[in-house]
This record gives C-alpha cells, structure tokens and sequence, in this order.
C-alpha cells in the first residue's frame, strides 16, 4: 500500500504526525521571558545539526552533475567515514606561553566581532581542525557557559557575558527558554505521532515501527566535597528553576563515576565518559544535548549504493551514499549550494557545498526545486579537551573567569572558584534511518589558594658571626666550627 491507498482508506492525517521519535515527558519549565524565544531556538538547533561537522568547505566535495535532459536537478555529496580527532587536536597558544595572554592571534581571527556560532566554528576551524571531519554544539557549549555566568559577579560576569554574545542574564535565560520551548515542540509531536501510530496501525504493514526518537537538554552541577566550602541556596535555586538543573554533593572517590555514569545515560550511551579522573575538581558544571529523528523524506535502504568520494587530499575512497529525488528548499550562488532536508519534530539539517556564507539568512532565499540527493552515510565523534574552549573564551575577551581573580561569589561565598578546563565531546551517526546526534560539555573548576603572606625574618651576616658544620644525624657529629671577626 502506498501513501495515497493510506490515505484514501483512512482520511487525512496531519503529515508532521508521521515520523519516528521516543517520547519525552514534559518536564516543568521556568517563569522566563518570552521574548525572541523562537528565533534564538532555530538559531541553535540549527547550529547543533551542522556546526562543523561535514558542512565546512574543506570537508565537502562537489561532485560533477550528470546531464538529466534539462530537468532542474541537483546532487550533493558530502563525506562521511568514521574519524576520531582527539589525537590531532591543535593548541591554539604556543607552548610555554601564558594561555591567559589575548595575543595579536586571538585579534586577527576577530572572534570578538563575530557572533557566537560563527565565532566557534571559525575558532575550532583555526584550531587545526579545517581539514578533518568534526563535529561540536554550539548549544550545549552555552548551555553550560549559562550555569557558570548565572554564579558570576562584576568583571567575571559581564566578560562571560560578552564571550557568550548576551547582554544580560535575562538575554541568556530567554535564549535558553527558545531551546526548552523547541524541545517541548518535539515532545509534543512525538506524543501525537505515537498516538496516531496506535490509532492506525493496521495500514502501517507488517513489518512497520512505532515512532521512536528524543530531543533532550539537560543540566547538572557536582560539589566535591573535598572542596571548603558550599554552593549558596540562591544560586542551586537560580539554576535550578532556570535551567533545571540539578545539584548533588559526591565524595572524591565517587565523583568520576557519578558524572561520567550521568554522561552515558543522558548521550543514551554515545559518551560513556568525559575524563577519567575528576577526583580533585572541586566543581563541575555538565550540560548534555541529546537528539534522534527521522528524516521527513525518506531514503530508501534499496537506493543505497557504494560510489566514490574524492576526500580534501585528492583521494578516492569508497563510501555508502544513500540517494531520493524530491522537492527541498536549495539555494546556489556563485560561492556554493546547500539543501535543507526536513526531519521530524521541526529539525532541519543542511548541507552545504562551497563556501556560502551566512547560512541561517539565506534559507529564507531558498527556494523549493527537484533536487537529486547524493549523501553518504557517516559517524563522526569529536574530543575538544585541548584548551580550545578556553582559548576560544579568552579570544572573545573572557579573561578573569580563568584565573585566581575569577569572582564566581554568587555561586559561593565559601569558595574561592575559577575555571581550569572546559571539555567538549560529540557524535553523530546519520544514516536512511535519519540522525542520532549528542554532546556533553563539562566546565571544570578549582577553588584558588589564598596566599597568607608569611612573616619574612632577616639574617644579615654584615658583623662578626660563627660557623657550625655539622652531621645531619640523631647526634650531631660537629666536623668544624669556626667564625668570622674581620
């Protein structure tokens, strides 16, 4: 039975109720400001499909179009392969030199000037990562910023702010609010689609599936309670009603476990771990960003093939593209190409060819044209624990937040608090099934020493003195004795 039997024997269903996702509970939500709430959300979700991974110029291939008899039909390639970057990540400050510094570097690249996502990926890019396969979120990267500048005060606070592209905490939790107010959308579809599944699932056939997926945003904070002192009432409650985020005290030797066992259920098992010894953080800030959809349109398991991919090197090698022909919204210039291909529960993912610059504006100047889709299947995951998200910070002027001046007072009065390390992992599998994505950030801090200058006693041998040398032992062995007069 095909879509028009389907729907000729049941009646019309609403399309977006047809996909596949797994449901997620509503959960209770903040009293925030509303305003540009949906605007902001696009803006990151979007980010969080393509940032980095294969849609860079570098990492993509344009791959000559057949002729087609005049049709107006485009095909896209875009590498895939499995690559792990942790062992070629690069230090953007060179060694031993202060990474405190902002360096004539940090100001060529004018990540300042630059908004937030264009900024990292242009920093991450810089980084020595132009010429590999990554993948990196934007928005779990401000997610877990928010907790820190929600616990900041004076310089620290408006320098994290800036890094982060706001103003105010209200422009912080009112970006935050968009992403919630997306996720909910998806819970929302989900819920529908599950529903009209049950409902109809006797024109579905034998061998089909209930719809299944997730879209999730969460938040948590770790107190090693080895450190001094604890986080004040005001901040857990801030957070938690903000972000929902929530806030446990674990013991040293429990505290690597616990986080990385957070981790793994909340990536649904793409990230096992972020370190391998927490022991001696006195904090830890985690965010992690989960998300499963299917494609709207979808790619046939039988249109697969093996064909051939020209890498950034020259070289060919083998991969699986999955290929359909349909309507998309598609744009080109004489910079590049991209294509948008819907997915369930209001996701778009976009891949591009070339250089076309300021993607999210030009989607709108996409128009909708048959398209043939030539895409490979891929799985790509990405380790940023080298200092580049610090790196990145400072380039964007957040300076004190890394040192021992760092004022993280509303977090903790009892504690003296700075940020040592920012880590950043992702994966992504996409295949005819649809995409799997997820990130975790964790922001690392440490309490300062508080230095009590010592008393400074003075021997000055200007005057006529003795001298002892003797064993270093139970009973002193004197082997000379002497003094100086004149």
């Amino acid at each position: 039975m095909n879509e028009h039997d389907l729907l000729d024997a049941i009646g019309e269903i609403d399309p977006k109720h047809i996909g596949a996702a797994d449901k997620i509970p509503s959960k209770k939500r903040r009293k925030l400001a509303h305003f540009q709430r949906y605007y902001l959300a696009a803006a990151g979700l979007f980010l969080f499909i393509i940032a980095g991974v294969i849609i860079r110029n570098g990492l993509i291939t344009r791959q000559q179009t057949p002729e087609n008899d005049g049709s107006n039909t485009e095909e896209m390639a875009v590498e895939s392969a499995p690559v792990e970057t942790e062992e070629s990540e690069v230090k953007v400050v060179t060694e031993g030199s202060d990474k405190l510094q902002t360096t004539e570097a940090y100001n060529e690249g004018n990540y300042a000037d630059m908004d937030f996502d264009s900024s990292l990926i242009k920093f991450i890019e810089d980084s020595g990562y132009a010429d590999q396969n990554f993948m990196i979120s934007p928005t779990s990267f401000r997610a877990a910023l928010a907790l820190a500048v929600a616990g900041a005060d004076n310089e620290t606070k408006n320098e994290l702010l800036h890094a982060m592209g706001f103003n105010s905490m209200e422009e912080v939790t009112a970006w935050y609010e968009g992403v919630v107010s997306s996720e909910e959308d998806y819970a929302k579809w989900l819920e529908n689609a599950k529903k009209d599944y049950e409902e109809f699932s006797q024109y579905y056939g034998d061998d089909s599936q209930a719809p299944e997926g997730a879209f999730d945003l969460e938040n948590s904070i770790w107190r090693n309670t080895r450190s001094s002192g604890k986080l004040s009432k005001k901040y857990i409650s801030y957070v938690e009603q903000n972000y929902d985020a929530t806030a446990d005290n674990v013991s040293p030797d429990k505290i690597t476990d616990k986080v990385n066992g957070w981790i793994n259920e909340n990536t649904n098992g793409l990230i096992p771990s972020i370190s391998d010894d927490l022991s001696m953080t006195d904090l830890i800030l985690v965010n992690t960003l989960y998300l499963k959809t299917s494609w709207a349109t979808a790619f046939e398991e039988y249109a697969t093939q093996e064909d051939d991919f020209t890498t950034i090197s020259g070289a060919t090698v083998k991969k699986e593209f999955m290929n359909q022909q349909d309507r998309f919204k598609y744009y080109e210039d004489e910079n590049g190409k991209f294509v948008v291909l819907p997915m369930n529960g209001g996701i778009n993912a976009v891949f591009i060819l070339g250089d076309v610059d300021d993607i999210t504006s030009k989607i709108s100047k996409a128009s909708y044209e048959e398209v043939a889709i030539k895409l490979p299947k891929f799985e790509t995951e990405t380790s940023l624990s080298d200092n580049q998200l610090i790196d990145f910070c400072i380039a964007r002027g957040a300076i004190s937040p890394f040192t021992e001046d760092a004022d993280f007072s509303v977090m903790s009065n009892e504690m003296s608090l700075y940020i040592t390390d920012i880590i950043q992992k992702t994966k992504i599998k996409l295949d005819e099934s649809g995409v799997e994505a997820t990130a975790a950030t964790v922001i690392m801090m440490t309490e300062g020493c508080v230095e009590i200058e010592p008393e400074v006693k003075e021997f000055t041998a200007d005057e006529p003195f003795k001298y002892m040398i003797l064993t270093d032992s139970e009973t002193p062995e004197l082997l000379f004795y002497g003094q100086v007069v004149e």
